[in-house]
C-alpha cells in the first residue's frame, strides 16, 4: 500500500500559517476563506497538508484554528482526511452539506460577520454560493485575495524545493524510458508507454501526457495510434504532480538527424531562449514583462507562439500563468518573486498558424541574485535518438 502521508514538517505547516496569519493582519483581513474549485484543490491542500475534493473550503482566521469543510456527500469522514496526515485537527475537520451556508456560520461563531475576510477566489467561487454567504453575513467585505495568498505560496522553502527535485528526477526517469523505447513503426501510444509505466511506478497522480511526432501538426496532441516515422521528429511532454504533491514539467524534441532549414533556425531559438530565462526571469519582473520578452524574442526569429508558460509547485501547473498581457488566455497581474519556480514553454510554429512546429519546455529557480535551469537532463537542441 503506497503511503501517501504528507513529506513535508510541522515546521514547514507553522511557516506557512505564519506568514498567512501575517499578511493578513498587515492587509486589515481577518480571516481567508480558501475556495477548493481553484486549481483543482492547490490552495486548500497548501494549508492542510492533503489533497481533497475540488469542493472542500478552508475557513483560515487569524485568530484560532483553521477549519475544514467536505462536502458531506464525498465519501470522506474526518476520520480518513486526519489519517492521510492533514494538519488541521481532526475536530475541525468537518462534513458540510452546504459550504458556503456552513462557512457563513462559522464566520458567525468566531464573531467575524462584521470584518473584511479574504476569498481565494472570486474566479471560483460559484455566484449562488457567494449569494448564499451574503444572505447570511450581510456585513461581512469579502475582498478578493488571490494574489495575497499566492504570494505566501510562490516562494518556495527548502523543503518544498527538495520534493520538487524528487518530481524532476521522475521526470528525468520518465524521459529516458521513452527514448529508450523509442523506434520506428510503432504507434505513439506504445512510444509513450515505458514512461508511463515509470509514472505509475513513482506514484504520479494528476498527469497530462503530450507527443508531436507528425511534421504537418501545429500542436502536439495525447498519445494515440499515429505511428512513429522516421526520419520524423517527436516531441515528448510529460507534465504530472505527485500525489504526496509537487510536480514537475520537462518537454523535449527528440530528433534522428541533424535539423535543417526552418528547423535549424527554431532551435538556435530554443538556445537563445534558455539564455533569455536565466537572464530576464528575475525578482521584481512583471510576468506580462517577461511575456513580452519571449513573444519579443520568438517574433525575431520570424515565428508566433502560445502557451507560454506558468508557475510549478504543488501541482505542475500553479499560479501564475505567464502571458504577455490582458488579451490573452489566464492572464494575471503579478511580479516574479525570488524562490518560485517557473516551466517556460512556448508553444512555436510558423506565423499563421502553420507548421513546422517546435517545443522545448524547462523548469527554472528564481533565485535572489541569479535564475538557473533545474532540468538538465536531455538537454541537446535537439537530443538524438540512438541507432
Amino acid at each position: 500500500m503506497t503511503n501517501n502521508l504528507p513529506e513535508l514538517s510541522v515546521k514547514e505547516k507553522e511557516r506557512r500559517w505564519t506568514l498567512l496569519r501575517d499578511r493578513l493582519m498587515a492587509n486589515g483581513l481577518s480571516a481567508l476563506i480558501v475556495y477548493g474549485g481553484s486549481q483543482l484543490g492547490v490552495p486548500v491542500h497548501y494549508l492542510s497538508g492533503v489533497w481533497g475534493t475540488r469542493m472542500n473550503m478552508v475557513i483560515f482566521p487569524v485568530e484560532g484554528e483553521p477549519v475544514l469543510l467536505i462536502p458531506s456527500n464525498s465519501g470522506q469522514t474526518p476520520e480518513k482526511v486526519a489519517e492521510r496526515g492533514c494538519w488541521i485537527d481532526v475536530e475541525n475537520i468537518r462534513l458540510s452539506p452546504n459550504l458556503a451556508t456552513d462557512t457563513a456560520r462559522h464566520i458567525i461563531d468566531l464573531k467575524l460577520e462584521r470584518s473584511r475576510i479574504g476569498i481565494d477566489s472570486y474566479r471560483w467561487w460559484p455566484v449562488y454560493d457567494y449569494q448564499q454567504f451574503s444572505d447570511i453575513c450581510p456585513d461581512v467585505e469579502v475582498v478578493e485575495a488571490h494574489r495575497l495568498f499566492g504570494e505566501i505560496r510562490g516562494p518556495k522553502s527548502d523543503e518544498e524545493l527538495a520534493v520538487m527535485r524528487k518530481a524532476i528526477e521522475i521526470s528525468d526517469l520518465a524521459h529516458y524510458a521513452f527514448l529508450a523505447n523509442l523506434s520506428p513503426g510503432i504507434t505513439e501510444e506504445q512510444a509513450a508507454g515505458k514512461a508511463v509505466e515509470v509514472l505509475d511506478a513513482h506514484d504520479i497522480g494528476d498527469r497530462i501526457i503530450l507527443i508531436h511526432s507528425n511534421p504537418q501538426a501545429t500542436y502536439p496532441n495525447r498519445p494515440g495510434p499515429a505511428i512513429i516515422r522516421k526520419p520524423d521528429p517527436v516531441t515528448f511532454s510529460p507534465e504530472f504532480t505527485r500525489n504526496r504533491g509537487y510536480g514537475a514539467q520537462m518537454i523535449r524534441a527528440y530528433w534522428w538527424e541533424e535539423p535543417k532549414d526552418i528547423y535549424k533556425k527554431m532551435f538556435e531559438l530554443w538556445g537563445e531562449m534558455r539564455k533569455m530565462v536565466e537572464a530576464e526571469f528575475r525578482p521584481g519582473v512583471e510576468i506580462t514583462d517577461a511575456g513580452k520578452k519571449i513573444e519579443e524574442l520568438v517574433t525575431e526569429y520570424g515565428f508566433e507562439c502560445d502557451k507560454l508558460g506558468h508557475a510549478v509547485g504543488l501541482s505542475y501547473g500553479d499560479a501564475p500563468y505567464i502571458t504577455a498581457g490582458p488579451h490573452e488566455k489566464d492572464y494575471m497581474e503579478w511580479t516574479i518573486l525570488a524562490r518560485e519556480v517557473y516551466a517556460v514553454h512556448p508553444m512555436v510554429r510558423c506565423k499563421g498558424y502553420v507548421a513546422p512546429f517546435s517545443m522545448i519546455g524547462d523548469m527554472y529557480f528564481i533565485g535572489e541574485d541569479k535564475t538557473t535551469r533545474m532540468t538538465t537532463a536531455l538537454s541537446g537542441l535537439p537530443e538524438f535518438i540512438p541507432e
